[in-house]
């Protein structure tokens, strides 16, 4: 008997280099948190296991490629009628140059005292100041 899928799965990449968090700015006009700063991410194609579809999303979205990658949270929302189930990570990259997608009009690599000037998402936000308060940005 084939089921129909219940829950997408999406991914998302804290990306410290240097003790500096990789942010993106989502285009104005996008469905969701429009013209706020958020993380890489995306949600998982079929086959993908989570490290692969978060790789992928990364590099698609930055040019980069996340190293050291270690999960960190899970967490749920509703998108469109569609149940999503959403992994973060923490990762680490070297590589200073980005390289924007489409889906965003902007990047920055954000010091945690300067987390005040961007505009994110409450649940992102605390994951970040979550992720400071413990240390794991260094």
């Amino acid at each position: 008997m084939e089921r129909e899928a219940t829950h997408a799965i999406a991914v998302k990449a804290h990306i410290w280099r240097a003790g500096k968090l990789l942010i993106l700015k989502r285009q104005e006009n996008d469905e969701e948190y429009g013209g706020y700063w958020d993380i890489p991410g995306g949600r998982l194609l079929l086959g993908e296991d989570a490290r692969q579809g978060l790789t992928r999303e990364v590099r698609e979205e930055t040019g980069l490629a996340p190293q050291k990658i270690r999960p960190l949270t899970v967490w749920d929302y509703e998108a469109g009628g569609t149940k999503v189930v959403g992994l973060s990570f923490l990762a680490r990259t070297e590589e200073e140059k980005v390289r924007l997608s489409a889906e965003h009009s902007a990047y920055a690599w954000m010091a945690p005292e300067e987390m005040s000037a961007y505009r994110f998402a409450a649940n992102l936000e605390k994951e970040i100041s979550w992720i400071i308060e413990k240390g794991w940005h260094l």
